[in-house]
């Protein structure tokens, strides 16, 4: 088949492992009128008075507004199965692409404990099996200080119950957590004794403790805040299964509490000039919920700390409300549910399984697609005594970040999506100023690309967007300028059998590589998304040095 062929060019990628980076050219502006249709899709979660699933409900019955102003629904979708019923629900064929469900089950390890984590643990292959349908895909992940990937996004849920079994018979390290609490707490009673009440003693040690408290719910939502970052450029609907016993929502509040009611108790008088609001993270949880919602992610945390009995009963209630602020603001903020002392934790997953068997897809178009703006959402339903829970947020992107987190998704998960029939090759490495370049070269069919009309030629426009990633360390997205593709008026005409053919060459050291390219026709808006796996050997005789 003949080419149309853009010379070699060098694109260097930004890798943490060794490669040196060239700030990629400006982007060229397009030319033409794109056609460019954002919709924003909602989630949204009706109850009717006795708190259970509102069915039946049509677009007339809702009511949507944008920053405060009401936005058209163009787009409706409506889920209603029962429970248990999977092969009575719609196949995967029948449920739209955006429609279909991506979970991931994020175990936090640093923050539950064991106890509580085992009995999670073995319900969740039993709930997994029950609710989802074909097409539904779930990833495995978990947090012990760092993320650790159990697994990718699979509908193989028989690979999901191995790695189950394998947590399992992983440890906790909430223990550590706990003994630090409780010696904290030991350390403030002395302080108190000592001072007969509250004094600087006993301040500087509830401090203490509220910074390394800070450390540990920071790490935490650094680590949720990061898988977030994963699945921004992941189509569907999205779910984040938070398992968690709890991250407080101002770290010391309680022992702030707690101290001050002993002082009083032993006639030192109430803490003065202190409180637990200057540790208030809200912020950073708000953050973490806000780039959720705008993302079209759902955060339901499942707990079972507040069962559990913890120095007494004022204690304890003080402790568990705190822990369980947090899990409620990641929560509400999404449109998610917190499952909160989950003794059992069926029934408590009971409660997530009716949002994902009986939900309402709101979708309407902003007038502004593409102004990065953050925007107050707000969904209202024409039923007497209903309750709705949904997204707060969205941030109406620019199509190149939208386009870069997209291929950036298809490289860490697939699948491809290949609209424009494009190809994705990868040459045999070549040596080059001491440095080891690897020829990537894209094929796209013109027949695919719109051309349009200029004297007596048909001009397009393309655009790639190139990703890597070894060993854990991923490149940032890095786009081309915009490229012509031109082509005589008669031959395009006729139906031209012609491919384009982009060439870049892209240094990479030795090892095992993903790289994932976004192939985006300018005017057709139109995008192409292209993964491939591939070996770059090291350099002749060096496993023998």
């Amino acid at each position: 088949m003949p080419h149309l062929r853009r010379p070699l060019a060098v694109l260097l990628l930004a890798l943490s492992v060794g490669s040196l980076l060239a700030q990629a050219p400006a982007a060229e502006d397009s030319f033409g009128e794109a056609i460019q249709v954002n919709v924003v899709n909602l989630d949204v979660f009706v109850s009717d008075r006795q708190g259970k699933p509102a069915v039946g409900l049509k677009a007339e019955d809702f009511a949507v507004t944008e920053d405060g102003k009401p936005v058209k629904i163009t787009n409706f979708y409506t889920e209603k199965r029962e429970p248990a019923a999977a092969a009575g629900g719609k196949a995967a064929a029948e449920r739209p692409p955006d429609q279909r469900l991506r979970l991931v089950v994020f175990l936090d390890d640093v923050n539950t404990e064991p106890g509580s984590r085992g009995r999670i643990l073995d319900r969740l292959s039993g709930f997994l099996h029950q609710e989802l349908l074909p097409g539904d895909e779930v990833m495995l992940v978990r947090y012990a200080q760092k993320l650790d990937v159990r697994r990718a996004f699979t509908s193989d849920l028989g690979l999901i119950d191995s790695d189950l079994a394998v947590l399992r018979g992983q440890a906790s390290d909430m223990k550590k957590y706990e003994e630090s609490r409780d010696h904290a707490i030991d350390d403030i009673i002395d302080a108190i004794e000592a001072g007969n009440g509250w004094g600087p003693l006993a301040e500087g040690r509830i401090r203490a403790w509220a910074d390394q408290e800070s450390a540990v719910v920071r790490g935490a939502l650094t680590s949720l805040d990061g898988v977030v970052s994963w699945l921004a450029g992941v189509p569907g609907r999205k779910a984040i299964l938070y398992v968690s016993d709890g991250l407080p929502l101002t770290p010391g509040a309680d022992l702030f509490t707690w101290a001050s009611m002993r002082s009083s108790y032993r006639g030192g008088g109430k803490v003065s000039g202190l409180s637990g609001q200057e540790f208030d993270l809200s912020k950073r949880f708000r953050e973490v919920t806000s780039h959720a919602s705008r993302n079209r992610i759902t955060i339901y945390p499942i707990e079972a700390y507040g069962t559990r009995v913890v120095r007494g009963t004022a204690l304890q209630e003080i402790l568990v409300s705190n822990r369980q602020n947090g899990l409620r603001f990641l929560a509400e903020d999404t449109g998610g549910r917190a499952m909160l002392n989950a003794a059992d934790p069926t029934a408590a997953l009971r409660l997530m399984s009716e949002d994902l068997t009986t939900y309402y897809s709101l979708g309407y178009t902003p007038e502004r697609p593409g102004d990065e703006a953050e925007h107050k959402v707000e969904v209202k339903v024409r039923v007497k005594g209903a309750h709705v829970r949904h997204r707060q947020w969205y941030r109406d992107k620019p199509v190149g970040e939208a386009v870069a987190e997209r291929t950036l998704a298809v490289m860490r998960f697939g699948p491809e999506d290949n609209p424009l029939g494009a190809s994705l090759e990868i040459e045999p490495p070549k040596q080059q100023n001491g440095a080891t370049l690897v020829p990537v070269r894209v094929k796209v069919p013109i027949a695919k690309l719109y051309l349009q009309a200029k004297d007596k030629t048909r001009t397009g426009r393309l655009r790639l967007y190139v990703v890597a990633s070894t060993g854990g360390t991923t490149s940032p997205v890095k786009e081309t300028k915009v490229v012509t593709v031109e082509l005589p008026e008669g031959e395009a005409a006729a139906g031209s059998q012609r491919e384009y053919v982009y060439d870049v060459g892209i240094p990479f050291q030795a090892g095992s590589w993903s790289i994932g390219v976004a192939v985006r026709d300018e005017l057709a808006a139109t995008t192409s998304y292209l993964r491939k796996d591939f070996t770059v050997p090291g350099p002749v005789g060096a496993a023998g040095r």
